[in-house]
């Protein structure tokens, strides 16, 4: 598993305290090994809708370890006891995502038509909602999916799609070879297939924000902030940390300009320690100590445990930005 790439997410977005949704793999019922890629990529992508609704949702690296944790192999069926006792083992966590909801699906293809269902259960009742269903073409998966997702997000009773949250949705091409990368857990075959999802779908904004990431870890950072640039929009529903990415990656380039425009639209979407700290190393390389303190205050008030603060205080310190940490 990619465990170093887990960390970093981590750091990138704060810890929701609220209860959010684990989203387990759908379950392939026609059986159809071609189509493995759906099982994760329809979860993956399903989480990705509810986040434009403002839910949170545990993370897909965060799900891949809690079933390698628990036996359960990639493609394998799993019953509802068991799929309970995974909600409660990720809800029981003390840090991240504590889910108050579990979503399962599965999905059939027959003569070109696909059947999407999936359903909520409240993990701490356990009472299920009825199963949601939605058909239609193979080659209009974006759309019954697209439209499966929204159904789930009346029935949790999630507030309307923020406008400019929308997601960008690819063709179907890019879209499976996207979700293939994102269920490998080699980095390097990870970010081969992220970049040919590229190649079908020129700019687009979650692949290149996930092989951006990836770069960042492999201390690539020209090369992140290439693919980073092109994307055609900030990678709904990760606007937050494309941007927080973004900062991080100009402050290892000594752009201190650009890393503070950046830090300030991530915190426009969502106040962060790490948003505030990087915007304070930002203001250090701008000659504005003033302003970099008032910033250090602000990341300490909301999270004095993130990593950031500590390299801001060492800006402070040394009156320079200091050396980028390696997340």
């Amino acid at each position: 598993m990619l465990l170093p790439l887990l960390a970093f997410r981590a750091v990138l977005a704060a810890p929701s305290p609220a209860p959010g949704f684990l989203i387990l793999p759908f379950e392939n019922t026609a059986d159809d090994a071609t189509l493995a890629w759906l099982a994760t990529g329809l979860a993956l992508h399903t989480g990705e809708h509810l986040k434009t609704h403002g839910a949170a949702v545990v993370d897909d690296e965060d799900r891949a370890v809690l079933l390698e944790g628990n036996g359960i192999p990639a493609g394998a069926s799993i019953t509802l006891a068991s799929s309970l006792e995974l909600g409660r083992s990720m809800r029981a966590r003390p840090a991240g995502v504590r889910p108050g909801r579990l979503l399962l699906g599965r999905f059939n293809v027959q003569e070109g038509q696909i059947t999407l269902s999936a359903r909520l259960i409240d993990l701490g009742s356990e009472q299920a909602r009825p199963w949601i269903e939605r058909q239609g073409r193979l080659k209009d998966l974006m759309e019954v999916h697209a439209s499966l997702a929204e159904a789930l997000a009346r029935d949790a009773d999630l507030p309307g799609g923020r406008g400019h949250a929308k997601l960008i949705e690819p063709p179907l091409l890019a879209f499976e070879t996207y979700c293939r990368g994102m269920a490998e857990g080699d980095a390097r075959r990870r970010l081969t297939l992220l970049r040919r999802a590229l190649q079908e779908f020129p700019g687009y904004p979650t692949a290149s924000y996930q092989a951006a990431a990836l770069l960042v870890r492999a201390e690539r950072w020209d090369d992140a902030a290439e693919i980073l640039h092109a994307a055609t929009s900030d990678a709904a529903p990760y606007q937050s940390e494309y941007h927080l990415l973004d900062a991080a990656i100009a402050l290892q380039r000594h752009d201190a300009a650009v890393a503070a425009d950046a830090a300030q639209k991530a915190l426009e979407v969502a106040d962060s320690a790490r948003g505030h700290a990087l915007l304070g190393r930002a203001r250090v390389g701008l000659a504005d100590r003033d302003a970099a303190r008032g910033e250090l205050e602000k990341a300490i008030a909301i999270d004095p445990s993130d990593p950031e603060i500590e390299e801001l205080k060492k800006a402070l310190a040394q009156g320079a930005p200091a050396a980028g940490r390696t997340p």
